[in-house]
């Protein structure tokens, strides 16, 4: 089946010194790359959503803009669809959240306009195509059913996860969910908009929740943030590691491979192959003391790419008048350019055997 062509203003190739950047550090900020009309519809309809559901929050008076309280995030969870899915807004503390991912503003916004550059990456014909929601409202792709699509399933679906299978397979079934639902699993929308509010607190000397996302194995290897309005320094930008993404890919392999380390099995004993960690993982520690991190930001529309292992947190915002508003995707690998054997195995190819013939051949020291 052919993939569709982007009808919506594409962000421009990178260049040779863009992809060695992105090959070092793992990370590359775009400034300003996005479509600014689609931006300001994109904000307009994130205070509609606000004013719907949290009137109290105003969104020309930042005097509002204060930490979501206990009662009303017991609110926001009482009224979990009834096909499945999260809220349509939710939040806690200083964490807003609006699953608007599979709507087409949200894909045009962001995972389309940058398709050329995803292709450009990852390979010609070789990326799932964000189609995002059906004719009833669901969406459908590609999604490996390994032990972390379970453990997401899990916490997204709410109770509905008893429509789905008990156990991980570990190979690639088409994934049907709901419109606020994971449906960044399968490739079919964004993680919606995930806000951080002013004064948020932080995350102390020891980075507190910072990770690395998912297992080793899977289909995602390239990701982004894209902010929908200026974001200042020190207000919330996504952080990173610089290189950390590469230390992180070989010790979690390593780990996979000689221990049986799954992202969810045996976790609190074994933690390498995974992303989230309930107590710290020693290769993270060892990052945070020998690299300094990161702050991205820039003006609305910059698009923030970064490769699915480097370690990351979202950066605490200082600011008392400004909400870090950014929209998080990860384009998957398909089944033909990437079969389930290969996505549960690096096969000794190193961090960039899944990328494109142009990466591969740019050496990251140039």
């Amino acid at each position: 089946m052919p993939t569709p062509s982007p009808s919506v203003p594409q962000v421009a190739p990178l260049t040779a010194s863009q992809i060695a950047q992105f090959k070092r550090d793992g990370v590359l900020v775009l400034p300003a790359v996005l479509d600014p009309d689609i931006c300001r519809r994109a904000r307009d309809d994130m205070w509609e959503t606000i004013a719907a559901d949290l009137p109290r929050m105003k969104r020309d008076d930042p005097s509002t803009w204060g930490p979501i309280t206990a009662e009303e995030t017991a609110g926001f969870s009482a009224r979990r669809p009834a096909d499945g899915g999260e809220p349509l807004l939710s939040g806690k503390g200083h964490r807003l959240t609006i699953r608007n991912g599979s709507e087409d503003l949200a894909l045009d916004l962001g995972p389309r306009a940058a398709w050329q550059v995803a292709e450009q990456l990852l390979g010609k014909g070789t990326v799932v195509w964000p189609a995002g929601l059906d004719q009833s409202g669901f969406a459908t792709g590609p999604c490996l059913m390994d032990d972390g699509a379970m453990e997401g399933l899990a916490s997204h679906l709410g109770r509905k996860i008893e429509n789905y299978r008990e156990a991980a397979s570990y190979t690639t079934e088409d994934l049907r969910v709901p419109k606020t639902g994971p449906v960044w699993m399968n490739g079919q929308g964004t993680r919606g908009l995930y806000c951080t509010l002013p004064n948020s607190p932080s995350p102390g000397p020891n980075w507190r929740g910072s990770h690395s996302d998912g297992p080793c194995y899977g289909r995602t290897r390239l990701q982004f943030a894209a902010y929908i309005d200026d974001l200042p320094p020190a207000s919330g930008g996504f952080t990173v590691w610089p290189g950390s993404h590469t230390r992180i890919w070989e010790q979690q392999w390593k780990a996979f491979h000689e221990q049986g380390t799954t992202h969810t099995g045996q976790r609190e004993q074994m933690r390498m192959a995974g992303g989230y960690d309930a107590l710290p993982d020693p290769l993270f520690e060892q990052i945070k003391a020998d690299t300094q991190p990161f702050e991205t930001h820039g003006p609305a529309g910059t698009l923030v790419l970064w490769h699915t292992k480097i370690l990351h947190i979202p950066g605490q915002n200082k600011s008392s008048d400004v909400i870090r508003q950014a929209t998080i995707y990860g384009y998957l690998k398909t089944l033909e350019s990437l079969s389930d054997a290969l996505a549960m195995d690096d096969d000794g190819g190193g961090i960039w055997r899944d990328w494109s013939d142009e990466v591969r051949a740019i050496d990251e020291r140039s």
